[in-house]
């Protein structure tokens, strides 16, 4: 069942940006507010992860290839996210910033 979205673009450009902007300053929000810095790499990452899956039911196109595509970028997310979520929980802090 798809979803019916009117996007001012094709490609769903301007909603994928509009999420990715919400998404990111809901994660800056909280750690901005509680000076914690761990869930900037999982919110990058998982971000890949939201944009493949709301692309895939925004378009309707239910093909093989889409859909492989999707799930693909849905794992590559999940595992850099978690990876990234992980390193930072067993250093204990990020040096970067």
């Amino acid at each position: 069942m798809a979803v019916t979205l009117y996007a001012i673009d094709d490609y769903y450009l301007t909603a994928t940006l509009l999420i990715t902007i919400t998404y990111q300053l809901f994660f800056f929000t909280i750690a901005f507010a509680l000076r914690f810095d761990k869930l900037t790499d999982f919110a990058g990452g998982t971000n890949f992860a939201l944009l493949a899956l709301v692309t895939l039911c925004f378009s309707g196109v239910t093909d093989v290839r889409n859909i492989v595509a999707s799930v693909f970028m849905i794992v590559w997310g999940a595992r850099l996210s978690g990876f990234l979520l992980f390193r930072i929980l067993k250093t204990g802090k990020d040096d970067r910033f």
